[in-house]
């Protein structure tokens, strides 16, 4: 005798229960901790820089900050000394693709080609933490992220600093937003400027200045590792186009 379809709803819904928070766990990307500690993850992709990284590295040693960098693995060779630097100042580096590839739009072996020379590129020093270029991801680079064994890291909200800007009205709209388990999406370089003043970082390094000068004793910025510590980790999915 069948069920009555309220009874079927009923008995399944726990099954759902169970699944929905594994499904976010494997498939679902971070984008923000839910917190009442003062904490926020200042996190930068494309770099590092020869010029604009060691700026930032010498601007949070003098505030005590630990920041999160997703670098490229071409940058990271050219650089190496730098990674060291970075790791060794405690800040956690993540992977952010060797070349800049659009994820979603890239054959599945050069996708893996991809994660497989950064982390490389990275070692020792990368953690298990992946941002894709551009924020684009498929269901199908969201698996292979998983097959390498990588958090997949967005952001809570950015200040479009990949356009140029005065640094007054980048710290400005930097105060603004920033709560409580938020992960900031900041460039310390631009692999493809769109507005090619934009490529000079010191406006930004300017503007997170100011921001230190006025928040440091308000809020404590740390890494992404630290930060997924301080509270319940928010996974949403997130699935779009690299534009």
């Amino acid at each position: 005798m069948a069920q009555p379809q309220s009874a079927q709803h009923t008995r399944s819904l726990p099954i759902w229960r169970w699944l929905a928070p594994v499904g976010r766990r494997l498939l679902g990307t971070l984008v923000r901790v839910e917190t009442t500690a003062p904490v926020v993850a200042l996190t930068f992709d494309d770099g590092p820089h020869p010029q604009f990284t060691p700026q930032l590295l010498d601007l949070f040693a003098r505030h005590q900050v630990r920041a999160t960098f997703f670098l490229l693995g071409r940058h990271a060779v050219e650089q190496r000394e730098l990674v060291t630097r970075i790791a060794a100042a405690g800040h956690a580096i993540g992977n952010h693709t060797f070349t800049h590839a659009r994820m979603p739009q890239t054959p599945r072996w050069q996708r893996w080609r991809e994660l497989w020379m950064a982390r490389r590129a990275l070692a020792p020093y990368g953690a298990a933490l992946f941002r894709p270029p551009y924020g684009g991801q498929s269901y199908g680079s969201r698996l292979d992220a998983l097959l390498f064994g990588y958090e997949v890291v967005g952001w809570t909200y950015h200040i479009e600093d990949w356009v140029a800007q005065p640094a007054t009205q980048l710290a400005e709209r930097l105060i603004d937003q920033m709560r409580p388990g938020c992960i900031v999406l900041l460039h310390d370089r631009l692999a493809n400027p769109r507005d090619p003043a934009a490529a000079d970082r010191a406006p930004l390094i300017d503007a997170l200045t100011i921001v230190l000068d006025r928040l440091s004793t308000t809020y404590r910025f740390v890494t992404v590792p630290e930060l997924m510590r301080a509270g319940k980790p928010v996974r949403v999915p997130w699935f779009r186009p690299a534009q």
